[in-house]
């Protein structure tokens, strides 16, 4: 009877050890297991973080809620479960989105720059010019016999009449456009020199102003995105009358009224850069130095001059942005729809456009890539 019963118990002790073996590797390879919701939940905020990505097309982003979510659950889940398939899976797909939300990365070659040293050749090569026809200017202009060879101290008004020195030349080299900008008498003037020295007031109300400044705009357009649209420049002109006006421009004024020269522009002077000059029978109001010869003299420097009847729309946007890199207006207005070009407000709003873009190839990119277009009709 003990024997029987010695038997069961040994055969309970054996049948126990078995079971126990069979499960052990059971509980051990459920504990390698992450949860099924775990999974799903960081699955969910990762695919929040990707669309993010996908949104953003290459741009840079600051994570947010979502996108660190994300990535802490795939963390946890790594260090817990190294080595199970979905936690690496979710691994290597959150490595990713986390490198694209960085931004695209491309190697910056020397083709995507040569852009801008030849916008360097460009501003020496009509800087030259623009030196050379100055010069020769000032020479003519200086040896005749209207010119005011020392402009300050400028004429006393109480010696000297407007009669005696009337259609004079006279060079201003601190003439500061817009900062002593101002506003008496119904006019514009600018005015350059000081209590001491005496003052030269540059009316700016008519087109022997806006014919130069918007020459030279123009070569800041086209030429040279890199010259200031304000500052000190050396500005040529006659004297034409004289005037007691109040040479500041807040409404608030805190200094009396000024005699001062009034002086018709000529011509306006930037060092290195541009001379440009009143034409009174140009419709535009005057050209800066080389405008006339502007195409032939930039034409080598184009890599596209026509956009072929086949162009696909990615290569149209290539094409686009090749103009304005280059500075092929021109090429530039053809890019875009004449349905888009039919008056002045359009064309104004072309020209903001062509600034705008002009700015960020000098400043924020060098390149641009294209998707495969999405037609809709």
């Amino acid at each position: 009877m003990i024997l029987k019963d010695l038997t069961k118990v040994l055969a309970a002790l054996v049948l126990a050890v078995f079971i126990c073996l069979g499960l052990a590797p059971l509980t051990a390879e459920c504990a390698e297991k992450p949860a099924k919701n775990d999974i799903t939940r960081t699955e969910f905020f990762l695919k929040k973080f990707e669309e993010k990505v996908e949104k953003y097309k290459g741009q840079p982003f600051k994570l947010g809620y979502e996108e660190n979510e994300a990535l802490k659950r795939i963390r946890d889940l790594k260090e817990k479960y190294p080595d199970d398939g979905e936690v690496e899976e979710l691994f290597q797909r959150g490595r990713a989105a986390l490198m694209r939300s960085k931004g695209d990365f491309m190697e910056i070659t020397p083709e995507m720059l040569a852009y801008r040293e030849n916008e360097q050749k460009l501003k020496k090569l009509f800087g030259d010019l623009a030196d050379k026809e100055w010069k020769e200017f000032v020479k003519s202009v200086q040896e005749g016999p209207m010119a005011i060879e020392k402009p300050f101290p400028a004429p006393d008004q109480n010696t000297v009449s407007i009669e005696d020195i009337r259609g004079s030349y006279v060079i201003l080299d601190d003439f500061e456009y817009p900062a002593n900008q101002f506003i008496d008498l119904g006019r514009e003037f600018v005015s350059v020199g000081s209590g001491t020295k005496g003052y030269y007031f540059v009316e700016i109300s008519g087109r022997s102003w806006l014919g130069p400044y918007e020459a030279v705009k123009r070569y800041r357009r086209l030429i040279n995105r890199d010259l200031p649209e304000e500052g000190k420049w050396t500005l040529l002109g006659r004297v034409t009358g004289v005037e007691m006006v109040i040479p500041q421009a807040e409404k608030v004024k805190t200094i009396t009224a000024r005699w001062g020269w009034v002086v018709t522009p000529v011509a306006l002077y930037i060092p290195g850069h541009t001379f440009a000059f009143y034409e009174a029978d140009s419709e535009l109001g005057g050209n800066f130095a080389g405008e006339e010869r502007m195409e032939e003299i930039k034409a080598p420097l184009y890599t596209v001059r026509v956009i072929p009847d086949d162009v696909t729309p990615e290569g149209l946007v290539e094409i686009f942005a090749a103009s304005i890199k280059e500075k092929n207006f021109d090429l530039f207005k053809e890019c875009i729809s004449p349905g888009r070009q039919r008056n002045k407000k359009e064309e104004s709003l072309i020209n903001y456009h062509w600034d705008l873009h002009l700015d960020r190839f000098a400043s924020l990119y060098v390149h641009v890539t294209t998707e495969e277009a999405k037609i809709e009709v």
